[in-house]
């Protein structure tokens, strides 16, 4: 039953265009960063000559393109994955087509298993898509590109990006209204930004991720504790939709 669900659900989210959008969105985005950064000083060189300006900006290097890249990825590409999938399971209560799937022999656990499950499938694909367009764009415009490096932080933002749709689903499988799990959702990802730029609490929170990214792209050793705790926060997400789930009354 489990992997019928998990079918049905990669199949319906292929027919509504978010598995498309999400992967189109990543994509475009790991490409779109080294090209920026690339062609960014031509562009400001080309403003400034038309206003009299003259702006002295260094050659760009491929760090230029991963910092570009985690701040494309970390900002607008979250931003928009929590707004594809605020309504995964809250649109389904809405509609009343949960009602239907539910008195059918389907336990709540594997239905709420199913739909983490399939998020988790489309945040791997696209981080992949990610990776693979800005490697080869990172390699083919910067010297001394260090894919090994870039793909261990592609490994961290994949985990980070991770934990924001575990939450998203969370707030999706409680609430019976779309927009309602959509602020909770954005309000816990500012939350848990802000909470990162506090050094002790960083080492115990998933946005904490972002400056061991920093750390893997420049050889510096990971912080595994943070790593553990993320994956705890993914564990504890599961487990509290589907205890609440359990308790929804249609």
């Amino acid at each position: 039953m489990y992997f019928t669900l998990l079918t049905k659900e990669l199949v319906e989210q292929m027919k509504n265009g978010k598995l498309i959008i999400f992967i189109f969105v990543f994509g475009f985005f790991g490409l779109l960063s080294p090209i920026s950064a690339k062609f960014m000083p031509d562009i400001i060189a080309s403003f400034t000559e038309t206003q009299n300006i003259q702006i002295i900006v260094p050659e760009p290097t491929w760090l230029d393109a991963v910092g570009q890249y985690i701040k494309n990825l970390t900002q607008m590409c979250m931003f928009i994955a929590i707004i594809i999938y605020m309504g995964l399971i809250s649109r389904e209560k809405e509609t009343g087509t949960l009602v239907f799937l539910l008195v059918k022999p389907v336990k709540r656990s594997t239905f709420i298993l199913a739909k983490f499950s399939s998020v988790l499938i489309v945040a791997i694909i696209s981080m992949i898509g990610s990776f693979v367009a800005a490697s080869i764009f990172s390699y083919f415009y910067f010297d001394g590109f260090d894919i090994a490096g870039f793909a261990k932080l592609n490994m961290l933002m994949l985990l980070y990006l991770v934990n924001i749709l575990f939450i998203t689903v969370l707030f999706s499988s409680i609430f019976k209204s779309q927009i309602i799990a959509g602020i909770l959702s954005f309000g816990a990802f500012l939350v848990l930004s802000l909470m990162a730029q506090i050094g002790a609490v960083s080492k115990f929170i998933p946005s904490g991720l972002m400056s061991e990214a920093n750390n893997a792209i420049v050889g510096n050793p990971i912080n595994a504790g943070v790593v553990i705790s993320s994956f705890l926060f993914l564990v504890l997400s599961v487990i509290l939709s589907i205890i609440l789930f359990k308790k929804w009354e249609p």
